[in-house]
């Protein structure tokens, strides 16, 4: 479906190093076999969000580079591929049903033809009623507009600042950070999510996404530098030590303002028995001690741990499988919640549970465990969250932390104003 009288198109006999890949109406059984393939082959992925179904995206590999193309002019979609293309990526341009569709694909060939770089058309089953997809909602894309139109209830309610301070780095792999996310691009700022890239499908934030790991607080630090990042916001889970250490060194080397997303930790009310423990070793000999049927929520590698216990028989659930051992005895449950209280009930009391161990990572999202674990009279084996290990005399001050998403709104517009 490429144009041959085209000098950029794939009949000028170079590959094409460009696809503009159909993914149909939504469910991702009805992709082709070559845009299933163009997908999970790509090192860097343009979608427009919320119009490119998110089955589609899951079949993405975890390093690719993921952009939202929402709100990009023909100038700026051009320069994130001549990038992709000159790091060696695959580039894949998604459109919901068929390319074909949408006046974009037209917008975006023109410009590829200009700029010299060979494309395909990669169609799909259309979908009947959808708009436009890469680039959505662009009219006015010429001059200096690169944004889409911001939609009511964006910068304007939330008091962020308009124009935006700047790129915006958000430390994500929680639900938290995928909602700051939403309210920052839907403010309309630059927003960069990174992921650790340990999930093997992620759920998606919007805007940009980067996966993969930085390569400590120095190449964190680089990063930001490279990419004239004006604020870092750590919304990692409570567990994920290392990556807010990197970020408070990196943050100090570069005079990048930090601030620390947190969700606050469980309490401990009435009718809980909890054991508390300073680290998973610490549940392990609790565990060993004194239950013999414990139910384990505490990630894929935190079920490693207690792979030397030849007695107890184990109900682990985590959402992909573990990559280490396991103990003699065990089921495993691979399911992503949130979940609901009687559904936990039912699981803990069908499978005679005696403990529950857990990790205190906060959140409602997670915290029907607990509650079903009280009315059974479980006791419940609570990993208590890390200390801050930068303590040392040379180690930089704890950065400001919050605990609310709002917060985290109100920090920029006092540190970037608002209009």
């Amino acid at each position: 479906m490429s144009r041959p009288d085209r000098p950029g198109g794939p009949a000028s006999g170079e590959p094409a190093q460009v696809h503009l890949v159909g993914v149909g109406p939504g469910p991702v059984d009805l992709l082709t076999v070559r845009a299933s393939r163009l997908i999970a082959m790509s090192g860097t992925c343009l979608y427009a969000h919320g119009l490119v179904p998110r089955e589609a995206m899951s079949l993405m590999p975890p390093t690719a580079r993921v952009v939202d193309g929402s709100g990009l002019s023909d100038t700026r979609a051009l320069d994130e591929i001549r990038t992709a293309l000159e790091r060696g990526d695959r580039v894949a341009c998604l459109f919901a049903g068929t390319p074909d569709q949408h006046d974009e694909a037209s917008q975006l060939t023109e410009a590829l033809d200009t700029a010299g770089v060979s494309w395909e058309v990669v169609p799909g089953i259309p979908h009947p009623g959808f708009p436009t997809a890469l680039g959505a909602s662009r009219a006015d894309a010429a001059g200096d507009h690169t944004r889409a139109a911001r939609p009511a209830g964006g910068a304007a309610a939330s008091g962020l600042p308009v124009g935006g301070p700047g790129l915006i780095l958000v430390l994500g792999g929680t639900g938290e950070a995928r909602d700051l996310a939403e309210l920052l691009v839907t403010a309309g700022l630059e927003v960069v999510t990174a992921l650790a890239g340990k999930v093997a499908r992620p759920r998606l934030p919007r805007g940009e996404v980067r996966i993969g790991e930085f390569g400590g607080a120095e190449g964190l630090a680089h990063w930001l530098r490279e990419n004239s990042v004006s604020a870092v916001i750590d919304a990692t889970d409570p567990f994920a030590e290392q990556i807010s250490v990197d970020a408070l060194h990196a943050a100090a080397a570069t005079a990048v303002p930090l601030l620390r997303l947190e969700r606050p930790g469980w309490s401990e009310t009435g009718g809980h028995e909890w054991i508390h423990v300073p680290d998973v070793q610490g549940a392990v000999a609790v565990v060993r001690e004194r239950f013999r049927r414990p139910m384990l929520t505490v990630g894929k590698l935190g079920a490693s741990s207690f792979a030397d216990d030849t007695r107890g028989s184990y109900l682990i659930r985590c959402s992909e499988p573990p990559p280490g051992p396991l103990p003699d005895r065990y089921l495993l449950v691979l399911d992503r919640g949130p979940f609901g209280v009687e559904s936990e009930r039912t699981l803990m009391s069908r499978h005679r549970i005696d403990v529950l161990v857990t990790r205190n990572s906060g959140g409602r999202a997670s915290a029907a465990k607990l509650e079903a674990a009280r009315a059974l009279r479980i006791p419940v084996v609570m990993v208590d969250r890390p200390r801050s290990t930068t303590t040392t005399a040379d180690a930089p001050p704890a950065p400001e932390t919050v605990h609310r998403i709002e917060d985290a709104a109100r920090w920029l517009v006092e540190r970037f104003g608002s209009r």
